[in-house]
């Protein structure tokens, strides 16, 4: 029943005043004013509502639910575009569709004289905004209207060529959505570098690239420069994919006349992460702080732009930065309505802070209320440490990493012996190389009896292993060290040193 309500909400959103279509007190205008105010929100309690006890309540629930949906489907072509439209491009979007949907309604009903006009009108619009997908099929109709009905020979010029551009670009941009879909769908999945799916990639880039050599739309380049991006992310070709990043930027920061605040941003992210793995932190910072300012601080964006930052600064060694920024991200009001998920990778960033403070890197700031309970953070996040997907590394070693400042040499075996079963489930990709050498490296803390000596002795050869592979040759995701393996590592030792003392104590 989802998509009557939303159905609903945007009529009554957009203070719809037809409601006249609608026989007064039928089933059906009380179906849409229940819906409207909130009274039914599922199936089932629009049931029970208007078929109580009636053995056949589904069968009567589902026509009366067709019905509806009938009826608000025809409502949307009165609603007046002007006035709900988001912006410029929102409203011609609308009006094309529309006008192409009464288009091929008169062209049923042999009305030829209205459709023609209604197309030749629709195409200057779908033309000038390029809107591929509506232009194809009225140059269609229009070269074989003025070549085999109404012959006229300028006119049908004028059309064929529209055809046979549009019928190439259309192809193209079909072929730009499938490549990037697939792309999409595999990295969402398998979520991290892949050297296997990467040659087939570049086949789909470079098949791409002989298209968008000749021709260009919006659609095209949206995708298409995807698809570029991917090619090089998933070879690990950081210094390439922010080439390709710019290149794509320099398209979309020209296109005035849209809104393309959404894809820069986007694509401000993917060059972050490669200016990130390649250690150039300035530049991705100041990408960052530039990007930021289009998005909205209640935004989604807002946040991932704003980790971007938070992990260049730590990267960096900017640990003032890096604690200003948790500051600016715990006082949003908009933090407790992200998904679950970005708010305890939120509270594992908080915990990173809290650490450099109790490690005396930073110190604690006044005035700013920054309460930290580290048993809490132990406690709240042991069942995160037997997720799937693999990136929890940082959250298991910073448990650790507190159990060290604190003494509690039992309670890191246990976690090292979670950690094992961890690393055997989850680790065993060449994409995740650094972070096995990382985690062998942290196994030894028992097996040299928390000396950093013979720590230090025994993790020597992972260490080594870390060090030949440094982040701009690692084949993993950029999110996966919030701070380098190597600087951890250190933090680990100085906390073994027999004189070190835990600089701030929980309150």
């Amino acid at each position: 029943m989802d998509h009557l309500i939303e159905l609903v909400q945007f009529l009554s959103k957009n203070k719809f005043k037809h409601l006249e279509v609608f026989a007064k007190n039928s089933r059906l205008r009380v179906f849409y004013e229940k819906l409207s105010d909130g009274s039914l929100k599922t199936e089932q309690e629009a049931r029970d509502y208007f078929f109580p006890n009636d053995k056949n309540a589904k069968t009567y629930y589902y026509r009366l639910a067709e019905q509806l949906e009938e009826r608000l489907i025809n409502l949307l072509f009165l609603v007046d575009f002007n006035q709900t439209a988001a912006n410029e491009l929102q409203r011609d979007a609308l009006i094309c569709y529309r006008n192409y949907a009464a288009f091929q309604s008169l062209m049923v009903r042999f009305m030829r004289a209205p459709a023609i006009k209604i197309a030749e009108e629709t195409i200057k619009i779908s033309l000038k905004n390029e809107f591929t997908d509506i232009t194809l099929p009225l140059a269609r109709q229009l070269t074989l209207h003025y070549g085999s009905i109404n012959n006229n020979k300028k006119k049908y010029q004028h059309y064929i060529q529209i055809l046979e551009k549009m019928e190439e670009l259309l192809r193209a941009e079909v072929l730009a959505e499938k490549y990037y879909s697939e792309i999409t769908m595999h990295y969402n999945l398998k979520s991290s570098a892949d050297l296997v799916f990467a040659p087939k990639i570049t086949v789909y880039a470079e098949e791409l690239k002989t298209y968008t050599d000749r021709l260009s739309s919006f659609r095209l380049n949206l995708y298409a420069h995807q698809v570029f991006i991917f090619q090089y992310v998933f070879m690990t070709d950081y210094a390439k994919a922010v080439e390709a990043c710019k290149n794509a930027l320099q398209y979309f920061e020209q296109q005035k006349q849209r809104t393309s605040r959404g894809i820069i941003i986007s694509l401000s992210n993917r060059m972050i992460a490669a200016l990130l793995m390649l250690g150039q932190y300035d530049e991705g910072i100041q990408v960052g702080k530039n990007t930021l300012a289009l998005a909205p601080s209640n935004n989604t964006n807002w946040f991932t732009l704003i980790e971007d930052l938070y992990r260049l600064y730590l990267h960096s060694g900017q640990y003032e930065l890096a604690l200003e920024t948790t500051i600016e991200v715990k006082k949003n009001p908009a933090l407790s309505k992200l998904p679950s998920l970005q708010q305890e990778r939120w509270r594992t960033n908080e915990a990173m802070i809290y650490y450099l403070i109790r490690v005396g890197k930073l110190q604690k700031p006044e005035g700013v209320e920054f309460k930290f309970r580290t048993k809490k953070f132990i406690n709240e996040f042991n069942q995160s440490i037997h997720d799937k997907s693999g990136n929890n590394i940082v959250l298991i070693t910073l448990m650790i990493m507190f159990l060290l400042l604190d003494k509690d040499y039992s309670s890191i075996i246990d976690k090292i012996d979670a950690l094992k079963a961890y690393t055997h489930r989850h680790l065993r990709r060449d994409e995740t190389y650094r972070s096995n050498c990382f985690i062998k490296m942290v196994m030894q803390l028992d097996k040299g009896d928390f000396h950093p000596v013979a720590v230090q002795r025994k993790a020597e050869p992972y260490h080594k292993k870390l060090l030949a592979v440094p982040l701009h040759k690692a084949k993993q995701d950029h999110d996966l060290e919030i701070i380098p393996y190597e600087t951890l590592w250190a933090f680990i030792l100085e906390s073994l040193e027999p004189d070190r003392k835990t600089k701030v104590q929980d309150r």
